[in-house]
């Protein structure tokens, strides 16, 4: 059972229509626009349960800047609680050549 505050992993992609806040200074935003979606892998806190569990409000963050790079709205077939073999996905970090 997840709860509130729990750090999970998600399992499977979050494609963009269903991220319902994407930050402007987001890393999923490229020249104004939405780029991708979330990925398998990508670590985020819950911050919210819906109902009794169907599925969670989860905020995603920049590990060097601590800043929102989305929420999204996840089931829990989405997602798994993190481990201590989990780190923080750096994939935010990296930024494209220009």
């Amino acid at each position: 059972m997840f709860k509130e505050l729990d750090v999970i992993v998600l399992t499977s992609e979050i494609p963009l229509g269903h991220i319902w806040d994407i930050p402007p200074s987001s890393a999923l935003i490229e020249n104004g626009n939405p780029r991708a979606g979330l990925k398998a892998g990508d670590v985020g806190t819950i911050v919210y349960i819906q109902g009794n569990g169907e599925a969670f409000d989860v905020e995603f963050l920049d590990p060097d800047s601590g800043s929102t790079v989305a929420i999204a709205t996840v089931s829990p077939s989405q997602a798994r609680l993190a481990t201590r073999e989990d780190i923080a996905n750096y994939r935010f970090c990296i930024k494209p050549p220009a």
